[in-house]
């Protein structure tokens, strides 16, 4: 209302002081006409919460606290992991301090498909002495898992390490793998496994370069590391496999004039390292902030990504927040019947949700006027995870509560879980939730057994400055797809 007299009173003198009572008059008609348009959208948003889902969905279960209290890390641990194998989940993250001065490690535990802890006190996975830890990934492959980290042991620059972990729990190298070592920083690191060997992905910087790229390379079943081979341009990669061939996902930041404009690419590798396909294509978001993208592959179908839209801002420009969903085929494009995301366009006042959006603050109610764009108390962004389950994929994604002393601070983070065919939910445009406390949850890991038990496991910021790595089991209910009989 405030807002709205301000800008009347600019437009008054602006125009050398019309008809007072004609222009309250307009005044009056566009306030009633934006109540009612606001009114018709926070209901379409409700309706498209509960569109598409099918029958009851995801069980999600109790919530395990996965170490205990008095490990070193105690405020400061995040950034779980985790992988599938031999009946059984391994969860890693990083435990401690990792900025200047830090010692953080990576620690892992097992649990069982019943949710419950194999390892009450874990193990730590590559002690030393000095430097962080940080950023582990967890895969499976043969008899054993692959715990892949940073590691900045030497002081200056960050290496890629990894480590074997048997299904009993046993850190099977005594010195951990070399996978990628050098003069500058080797970062970022993801894992998958094919029926070969271990695909180990992460970013570099190379010679004076001042623009990433994305390598890659094999680890054996033994531990033996291959040689590394470029794959694009980029950072913070991930890599999913999806029947033979890998898929790795980066992202590709640079100036376009004066902005900051966000590329996502995809190469597609087979089994022999070579490679299949390629493509870019830049993000439809005004300000677009560096973030990974999860990936997810179903035998048959290609891939499945998923990524978040941008932060919000006071002026609205850079569109609602989002978490979306998108298919990528077996032949490398992006699937024939996506949706368009041309959402937001106010010249021909077009605010249509896209279908492949799983959580969107479009349509939520608003808390603050900032500038011409009122603030959603519900903004999806930030970190998701995918793991296949039979004929679909799981999705699970950060959503915040917005606020704070701007209004448009992120202060409170909840994870939340969908099922996705292709790009499509199935369970709604806003999921089931999984953690939702008063807590902040954040970073969220995925794996699951494709047989209808996943494993979620997130980082857990409680208000005595503590911090939790919990986990909960989830069981897709729903066996067919929509549609099939």
């Amino acid at each position: 209302m405030r807002t709205g007299s301000r800008r009347s009173g600019a437009r008054g003198q602006e125009s050398g002081g019309r008809d007072q009572g004609s222009g309250t008059g307009t005044r009056l008609a566009r306030m009633l006409g934006l109540a009612m348009f606001l009114m018709a959208l926070r209901a379409w948003g409700a309706a498209a919460e509960s569109a598409g889902a099918v029958g009851s969905t995801i069980t999600v279960g109790d919530e395990v606290v996965l170490m205990s209290d008095d490990r070193p890390g105690k405020a400061k641990r995040g950034r779980p992991a985790v992988a599938f194998g031999k009946d059984m989940f391994l969860v890693a993250w990083q435990e401690g301090w990792h900025g200047d001065g830090g010692d953080s490690r990576i620690h892992a535990v097992r649990v069982g498909l019943d949710g419950k802890i194999l390892d009450p006190r874990g193990v730590e996975i590559a002690p030393c002495k000095t430097g962080v830890q940080e950023n582990p990934r967890v895969a499976f492959f043969a008899d054993a898992f692959l715990v892949v980290w940073q590691d900045m042991r030497g002081g200056k620059d960050c290496d890629v390490l990894g480590a074997r972990v048997s299904p009993e729990g046993k850190v099977l190298d005594e010195k951990p793998i070399s996978i990628a070592a050098g003069p500058r920083t080797q970062a970022m690191p993801d894992v998958a496994a094919d029926d070969k060997s271990f695909m180990v992905v992460w970013h570099s910087f190379q010679g004076e370069e001042t623009i990433p790229t994305v390598f890659a390379a094999r680890v054996g079943a033994d531990g033996a590391a291959g040689e590394p081979a470029a794959v694009t341009e980029g950072s913070a990669p991930r890599i999913a496999l999806s029947g033979k061939d890998h898929l790795v996902t980066c992202f590709d930041a640079r100036r376009s004039g004066d902005r900051l404009a966000t590329y996502l690419k995809y190469v597609g590798v087979d089994a022999d390292g070579k490679e299949l396909f390629r493509s870019t294509y830049r993000e439809n978001v005004n300000y677009s902030y560096s973030r990974r993208i999860s990936v997810c592959g179903v035998p048959g179908k290609g891939w499945v990504l998923v990524c978040s839209r941008a932060l919000p801002d006071f002026w609205g420009w850079s569109g609602p927040g989002a978490q979306r969903a998108y298919r990528i085929t077996p032949e490398g494009k992006r699937a024939a019947d996506s949706p368009s995301e041309q959402y937001y366009d106010p010249k021909r006042k077009l605010h249509v949700i896209p279908a492949n959006w799983l959580d969107t603050s479009m349509g939520h109610e608003t808390h603050r006027a900032a500038g011409p764009a009122g603030i959603p108390e519900i903004w999806p962004w930030g970190e998701s995870a995918l793991a296949a389950d039979g004929p679909c994929c799981v999705a699970v994604w950060q959503r915040y509560h917005t606020g704070g002393s701007t209004g448009i601070d992120m202060v409170n983070g909840d994870v939340q879980a969908g099922r996705v065919d292709g790009w499509k939910p199935l369970d709604g445009q806003g999921g089931v939730a999984v953690a939702a406390s008063a807590a902040n949850e954040l970073n969220p890991a995925l794996a699951g057994n494709n047989a209808g038990t996943l494993l979620c496991v997130y980082e857990k910021s409680l208000n005595d400055g503590t911090k939790q790595i919990c986990a909960r089991t989830m069981e897709p209910t729903l066996a067919r797809l929509p549609g099939e009989e």
